[in-house]
């Protein structure tokens, strides 16, 4: 009796050990669930018993193979074992959790990707139906002037934003009509100076000399509002492009 005791250091350790075998006994030889209250003893004996490291960068788990591991899910691991760990979660509970994480995860990817082609898809239909044959030329106009000012790279990382609803930016509608009005009205791309087959690929002043060459050739349709209308929006256009020079 005296050798078991002199493994203790005073009456406090004693106390400890005997509050300790209590429990043990009470609870059948199994092991106690840690309190708020728990020992560092009990605490220690706990990790043993589940696997959990002492060490908080040691705690197991890993995302299984086949699944896409973004950023996002590289820092939500990282908090994630650490948050298991300091909680003395068992590995093998945790380990449930994080598949339920990457199933989540996946069917959630799976769903946004088939709203960002459903919205696409929606987006340019709307367009090519409302633009018809100015619709590459609108398109490009947003292009150019988002290119100028954000660069190649910028203008590919604001093109993939995704939006709430897992679309992206550039497959907003408002957004793409927005850009293109202010592209068209920047650069002179507009509808009636893109959309016609007559003067698809040509400049400013190509299309400008082309309408007044009607003059000689086609006096009649020279006069009419179309071209006149026409060479109107072209000037005002040519005006525009020359004031940024």
């Amino acid at each position: 009796m005296m050798k078991q005791l002199e493994r203790y250091k005073s009456a406090d350790d004693i106390s400890k050990a005997f509050r300790e075998g209590y429990k043990n006994a009470k609870n059948g030889g199994k092991l106690v669930e840690l309190t708020d209250r728990s020992t560092p003893e009990e605490v220690k004996a706990y990790r043993e018993a589940n696997g959990i490291p002492d060490d908080a960068t040691k705690y197991p788990g890993e995302f299984r193979d086949g699944f896409e591991v973004t950023d996002a899910d590289k820092a939500i691991l990282s908090d994630f074992k650490a948050a298991m760990h300091e909680r003395n979660v068992p590995p093998k509970v945790a380990a449930a959790a994080l598949d339920w994480y990457q199933d989540f995860a996946a069917t959630q990817a799976q769903e946004l990707n088939a709203q960002l082609a459903k919205v696409a898809g929606e987006t340019q239909k709307s367009l090519r139906a409302e633009w018809g044959g100015d619709y590459d030329g609108q398109i490009g106009a947003a292009q150019e002037l988002m290119k100028a000012h954000l660069g190649e790279d910028g203008f590919g990382q604001m093109m993939g934003l995704r939006l709430m609803d897992g679309s992206r930016l550039q497959d907003s509608l408002p957004f793409v009509k927005m850009m293109a009005t202010i592209g068209a009205d920047y650069y002179g791309s507009t509808a009636i100076l893109t959309g016609d087959i007559e003067a698809a690929g040509k400049t400013l002043e190509a299309q400008k000399q082309d309408l007044l060459a009607l003059r000689v050739s086609d006096p009649e349709k020279f006069k009419s509002d179309d071209v006149q209308g026409k060479l109107t929006k072209i000037y005002a256009q040519l005006e525009k492009v020359s004031a940024r020079k």
